[in-house]
């Protein structure tokens, strides 16, 4: 899948929860949630796979945040 230049710059300022899933969708990454800490504090990991480029291995890009937005906006923003 080809990340279009535009679409991770809009994605780098912020997404909504619903833009955060469906960019997850589009580029075939992974959302994951810890169970709650007893602090009360989440943590959330989104995983996503760059694509390959002329003969080169795609990255596996791991980005947290405290929300899903954050972890999105995160992998978006690498």
């Amino acid at each position: 899948m080809r990340w279009p230049l535009a679409r991770l710059v809009a994605l780098t300022i912020g997404m909504s929860s619903e833009e955060a899933i469906a960019w997850l969708r589009q580029v075939d990454g992974q959302l994951y949630r810890n169970n709650r800490h007893p602090s009360g504090r989440e943590a959330w990991v989104a995983v996503v796979r760059t694509p390959r480029a002329a003969g080169r291995r795609g990255k596996v890009i791991v980005a947290l945040g405290g929300t899903m937005e954050e972890a999105a906006n995160a992998a978006a923003g690498q």
